[in-house]
């Protein structure tokens, strides 16, 4: 068996939805907390999703909500499992593996964690991004979180996939923010983070979380 069919076997023993495998030499943002190591050193990454729930998801109406909340906290939590479990697995091979959280900010100014898992999917032939700034794939839409294990593990790179949303526009129209444009690269990225400012507050969420692009953004299931 060879090694991307092992981390096929362990991740569906895991229940993941949608995985694949990138590069990182082709990455161009800077990776941190590993320490003096570099995506020299771990020039593999897995990227691998969970789908949300769809009927969590047809309970949003116009932003989020305390079950959508814990939702969302339930599945970070088991990506972050599986990201330990993976790397453990890998390691038992005998290769290095190092796994991140799935969402965790480090950087609060430009809102950004130790990695990018939507580029990391991006490069891995998950999707692409979309009009609501978030990765689509083409079965699941953006119901799906990722997370993602850096390895030294010799893989098989997947190819990214030449797709975009098309004429798709559902998100525009519902985004309480009006921060989504018709085109990706005019995303609001300040009017959507002072949105989920304002649902924090006012919801008692206590997470920057919406969900109402998710909810429009189903892909094809």
């Amino acid at each position: 068996m060879g090694n991307k069919e092992k981390i096929e076997k362990w991740l569906h023993q895991l229940d993941v939805d949608l995985f694949g495998v990138a590069g990182m030499s082709l990455y161009d943002e800077d990776v941190t907390g590993i320490g003096s190591l570099t995506t020299r050193d771990l020039p593999y990454a897995v990227s691998f999703g969970l789908v949300l729930s769809g009927g969590v998801l047809d309970t949003l109406e116009d932003g989020p909500t305390q079950l959508y909340l814990h939702h969302y906290r339930q599945l970070n939590y088991r990506l972050d499992m599986i990201g330990y479990f993976l790397g453990r697995s890998i390691e038992r091979e005998g290769f290095r593996a190092i796994p991140f959280a799935a969402s965790q900010v480090v950087d609060w100014k430009n809102q950004r964690g130790h990695i990018n898992h939507k580029k990391i999917g991006v490069m891995a032939g998950l999707g692409w991004i979309g009009r609501n700034n978030l990765l689509v794939n083409p079965r699941f839409g953006s119901g799906a979180r990722y997370n993602t294990v850096l390895t030294d593990m010799p893989l098989e790179i997947d190819r990214e996939l030449d797709e975009n949303c098309g004429e798709c526009r559902a998100c525009i129209d519902a985004c309480p923010a009006g921060a989504i444009k018709n085109d990706r690269h005019e995303f609001d990225h300040h009017g959507c983070y002072d949105m989920l400012s304002r649902f924090r507050k006012e919801r008692n969420i206590g997470h920057h979380i919406c969900g109402v692009c998710v909810k429009m953004c189903r892909g094809y299931r």
